[in-house]
């Protein structure tokens, strides 16, 4: 008994003592943190030197950023696995970076994270890139820009109709799906013609929901989204190898022109394809989703803006038949869509969160406000305008879904009424969207549509729950746009107009 009474005496003593040395341990570099020269950009604070917040941005990503956000200001630095970040959320730094020289603030770093998470053989990541930034995105400028989308357009209207009303005899059916498997079908089909396969929504959108965990290296089980993928690239590529540039005018022939022109590989086009998908769909399927989920926990603004599609459509078009022919992205950006157009775009500031990642290739210098603060060689740099977009300084109410926000006496254009606003949702600078016009017109006929043929109410989650309804929360794991952590489901019940 003796022996272990000293034993655990002994034990007890080493406890305390280690006790006592970890609690000197944060007493000093508490100290030595609080002597410190007041540095700008501020640094999250870290005991863990070279892996710093690596953990918090892999498995919660947007909560420390709106954690540092709210103790170091709209403009921080932080450590994660030995890389300096900075991150930058007040309108003027935005700006600042957004406007920077492209070739001082490189975005290959994000382009190669998108390839990565696709998982684009690392060999053919140079010949996609090149293929993509040099090739594709010239044609997407030209053929995405507000003059020349209508020439795509025409059948999109139809297409999205022809999908969406085979909803109509479900009692309860998936918001998500109702939404985006009408999207998917009319995108693909204006962009890519009526011999895309259209079978590969299942696959493409589990795919696209295993990003923001392939983007941020969190672990998941990635088999299914794995599977899902290959069968998309083989698709694509037997796509690729059927297609007839001169049986169809549609964005995709530039694209097979292109890879035929330049002896573009298969292994390497299809990749390509399923890039441009990825990003003409990620964030535009979550806008609608959480734009239809506001306006359901939302009564009068659900009311009111199909009020005005109601009127707008008899008005402008005579019927919902000739809407279908007609809709296009002029006939829709008008003051008759004014309240619509605020819809999409408040729903797009609420949802916006990290829009780019920048890696610094020489030193420069960026302007926020009176200050300025270096950014080094060699440093990445964060681009996150939810600080900006939920500064109640500059949008009253920030955090609330305000349905009108956006309404101005006098409607200058879909885009233009965000002048004057710190609003970040579509880019800025030499990386502003290139698919913004063709994602306002998506979004808008399809809601046009929707509340047209269908009187749509939310399903109850449970019992017990309050009797007014709410949306899901949103994830932590977002990127783009801001995810939901669980779907809705609703009731469809056809309108006259069917």
């Amino acid at each position: 008994m003796e022996v272990l009474s000293s034993m655990t005496s002994s034990v007890l003593s080493a406890a305390q003592i280690s006790a006592m040395v970890v609690g000197l341990a944060v007493v000093v570099i508490s100290r030595i943190m609080s002597t410190r020269v007041p540095t700008y950009p501020p640094q999250v604070e870290s005991l863990f030197p070279w892996i710093g917040c690596a953990f918090g941005t892999i498995f919660r990503p947007s909560s420390f950023l709106a954690l540092s956000q709210a103790q170091y200001g709209p403009v921080f630095k932080f450590l994660a696995g030995g890389l300096n970040v900075i991150v930058v959320s007040s309108p003027n730094a935005l700006s600042s970076v957004a406007l920077a020289d492209h070739r001082a603030l490189s975005s290959h770093v994000q382009h190669y994270e998108h390839f990565r998470a696709l998982s684009v053989d690392p060999s053919l990541r140079p010949k996609t890139y090149d293929t993509i930034a040099h090739k594709i995105f010239p044609v997407l400028d030209r053929r995405l820009a507000k003059r020349t989308l209508g020439d795509l357009t025409p059948p999109f209207a139809q297409l999205v109709f022809d999908k969406l009303k085979l909803f109509s005899d479900r009692p309860h059916v998936s918001l998500t799906r109702s939404l985006t498997e009408p999207l998917y079908v009319g995108a693909n089909g204006v962009l890519f013609g009526s011999s895309f396969p259209a079978d590969t929504y299942e696959d493409f959108f589990t795919l696209l929901n295993s990003l923001p965990k392939r983007l941020s290296l969190c672990p998941f089980w990635s088999l299914p989204s794995s599977r899902a993928r290959d069968r998309l690239l083989q698709r694509i590529s037997d796509y690729l190898e059927g297609a007839n540039p001169v049986a169809d005018d549609k964005l995709v022939d530039g694209f097979i022109a292109l890879f035929r022109e330049h002896d573009i590989p298969i292994k390497v086009a299809a990749p390509s394809i399923l890039l441009i998908m990825s990003s003409l769909h990620q964030n535009t399927v979550n806008v609608v989703f959480w734009l239809f989920a506001w306006l359901l926990a939302d009564p009068s603004a659900l009311s009111a803006v199909r009020s005005e599609i109601d009127r707008a459509v008899r008005g402008d078009f005579g019927n919902f038949q000739t809407f279908l022919a007609e809709a296009s992205p002029e006939t829709l950006d008008t003051p008759s869509f004014a309240l619509l157009n605020s819809a999409v775009l408040e729903t797009m500031r609420l949802t916006s969160v990290q829009t780019g990642i920048r890696l610094a290739t020489s030193d420069l210098d960026i302007q926020d406000r009176e200050r300025t603060f270096s950014i080094r060689k060699g440093e990445y740099v964060i681009l996150d305008p939810r600080g900006a977009h939920l500064d109640k300084n500059l949008y009253p109410d920030g955090d609330r879904f305000v349905v009108d926000r956006f309404v101005q006496s006098e409607y200058r254009g879909d885009l233009a009424v965000t002048a004057g606003y710190p609003y970040f949702a579509l880019g800025a600078g030499k990386h502003i969207c290139k698919g913004r016009f063709l994602a306002m017109y998506e979004i808008k006929v399809l809601t046009v549509i929707y509340l047209s043929i269908f009187d749509v109410t939310p399903v109850c989650r449970g019992e017990g729950l309050p009797s007014t309804w709410e949306p899901p929360k949103a994830s932590v794991h977002s990127a783009g746009t801001i995810h939901p952590i669980e779907d809705v489901f609703v009731r469809l019940r056809p309108r006259s107009v069917l």
